[in-house]
């Protein structure tokens, strides 16, 4: 055997790790050996702000190192298994997949809670679509947001608190020595794994004359589980970005096959299988043809999605997004989600308190935000109150979003303009007859001044007092890449607040990309757009969450 082996590996610190093994394995092989790990930058380490899906999956972990290995510039490529193609490309060869690791989903937080735990609402970070389909079906309630990036930038992320819990592998923190960060292992039974996950594949060239010593780097269990995965994974189809999970565990002369199939129409196939050992590979292979054949009409359903393959950043509050980005996905978008204004207290509560304990002499409370309403009532309960005390006065919401939110507090708002304004909430409040009414407006700090000052010119009494603030986040870099790059097709603006932190966050807005189109959800939030210099392409006709996707949809179509 020659003296010297090249090792091809991903440069991220988990990639070394996963490398390291390999190559500590090969010098007990070939104690004479002199082992060579050649960094290489594959597709999906240069672009850490696509989605996988729209990067076109498991290859681009792969493509590079398999080019080096066919150029001969390495000799041995090491891969996660999972990130295996399971078609090579003509001239290398399969040589060996070892080292299996726990091959379970874990979940991480800070401080530790299981996912049972975790709050409605609570944001829940991963770039995988099976985690992220295998999370909304355990908690719907939840908030999936697509986190890419190596261990250590989700794990910082998740101390910067954009996310309140990662799902990552249990096998990759085993490798990083970080598995005390697990707050819970989740059951493979219900999440099951990526096909291959924990294991390592080790690919070579075919033409290479020391392949028969390198095979017996090779683990026989590991590898055996592994390709029957790989075999259910090939036959359903390894292309489709069908979410899809398909575990292989071996006792004695039986195989124990489990698979997850999440289908674009909401229908979850879960099958739990036994078979002789002998059998599996080929029963996998009949599996996964006999699915694709009954289900692939209703995967190719999607391509009538009229968002499909777009890509739609959402930068309002984190924990806002549920119907937009059950929407999107439902229309076939990606939504991104990257929050650019968080929620905090005002700055001082003593404003907002007093009110709460005069509200008997107040006609009227207006909110003009569901933030404003559930700050308000959250508020009143730490106080001692109850939304009991708001059912005696007569109470304005400014839209659908904020009816919905008094709602939840069995409170009925007794106007709701037709146009979602504060301007319309200014009207019918005049025109119920105001002079002489007290009225308290709940907002946020900041806020425009045409409501109050327009039932003040009617001869009301208004009290405004902040029940919440906003800061300003900046944007991740990851997304600032991806704007730069045009990668992203449309942005969402929901508020006149989510304008002014997107100009804010951008700064120089030269650099957002012409083919980047930005979406207003009424009149008020583009002014705001375009008086901060942003270009604003769609205005929606109705000023909600659904009437601004509908009025995209519509953008669209006309495109053709």
């Amino acid at each position: 055997m020659a003296a010297r082996i090249r090792i091809g590996s991903r440069g991220s610190t988990l990639a070394l790790a996963q490398t390291e093994e390999v190559v500590e394995r090969l010098r007990r092989l070939v104690p004479e050996c002199s082992v060579t790990v050649v960094p290489i930058v594959t597709t999906g380490d240069r672009d850490r702000a696509t989605s996988l899906t729209v990067l076109g999956g498991s290859g681009v972990f792969a493509k590079e190192l398999h080019e080096a290995l066919l150029a001969g510039t390495i000799d041995l490529a090491v891969h996660s298994a999972k990130d295996l193609p399971t078609q090579l490309p003509p001239g290398l060869v399969l040589v060996a997949v070892l080292a299996r690791e726990d091959a379970r989903d874990v979940l991480v937080t800070s401080p530790p809670r299981k996912l049972g735990e975790l709050p409605a609402g609570a944001r829940v970070g991963t770039s995988s679509r099976r985690r992220q389909a295998l999370l909304q079906r355990a908690r719907p309630d939840l908030i999936v947001v697509d986190i890419r990036g190596n261990v250590d930038t989700r794990l910082r992320k998740l101390r910067e608190g954009i996310v309140d819990a990662l799902v990552l592998g249990a096998a990759g923190l085993r490798r990083l020595s970080q598995a005390d960060l697990v707050a819970e292992y989740l059951d493979p039974d219900e999440f099951v794994p990526a096909p291959g996950q924990g294991a390592l594949a080790v690919v070579a060239r075919e033409s290479d004359g020391r392949l028969e010593l390198l095979s017996r780097l090779d683990e026989p269990l590991v590898h055996e589980a592994v390709a029957v995965e790989r075999a259910f994974l090939a036959a359903f189809g390894s292309g489709c970005s069908v979410p899809l999970g398909a575990y292989a565990t071996i006792a004695g002369n039986r195989l124990r096959f489990r698979i997850a199939v999440l289908l674009p129409d909401g229908r979850f196939i879960s099958q739990c299988l036994d078979w002789p050992r002998e059998e599996a590979i080929e029963r996998a292979r009949e599996l996964g043809l006999t699915l694709a054949t009954r289900e692939k009409p209703h995967v190719s359903q999607r391509t009538t999605d009229p968002l499909r393959g777009r890509r739609v950043l959402l930068v309002r509050p984190a924990g806002q997004e549920t119907f937009l980005v059950e929407r999107l996905r439902a229309l076939g978008a990606e939504a991104v989600i990257h929050p650019l204004i968080r929620i905090l207290p005002p700055e001082d509560w003593g404003p907002l308190d007093a009110a709460l304990a005069d509200l008997a002499r107040f006609d009227w409370v207006v909110f003009t935000s569901a933030n404003g309403v559930r700050a308000t009532l959250e508020r009143l309960r730490l106080l001692g109150g109850g939304s009991e005390l708001l059912r005696e006065k007569r109470l304005a919401a400014i839209g659908p979003a904020t009816a919905r939110a008094l709602r939840e507090y069995e409170l009925e708002p007794d106007i709701v303009p037709d146009k979602f304004i504060a301007e319309a909430v200014a009207a019918q409040l005049i025109a119920r007859g105001v002079a002489g009414a007290r009225v308290l407006v709940a907002r946020a700090a900041e806020a425009r001044e045409i409501l109050p000052r327009r039932l003040e010119e009617a001869g009301a009494t208004v009290v405004v007092v902040p029940a919440y603030r906003t800061e300003l986040l900046p944007l991740d870099e990851a997304i600032q890449a991806a704007l730069e790059a045009g990668t992203i097709d449309w942005i969402f603006l929901t508020a006149s607040s989510t304008a002014r932190a997107l100009a804010a966050a951008l700064g120089d807005i030269k650099r957002l990309s012409d083919r980047i189109r930005i979406a207003a959800i009424g009149p008020v939030t583009a002014g705001t757009a375009r008086e901060l210099g942003l270009r604003v392409d769609v205005v929606a006709d109705t000023y909600t969450a659904e009437g601004l996707i509908e009025a995209v949809v519509r953008a669209e179509r006309s495109r053709g």
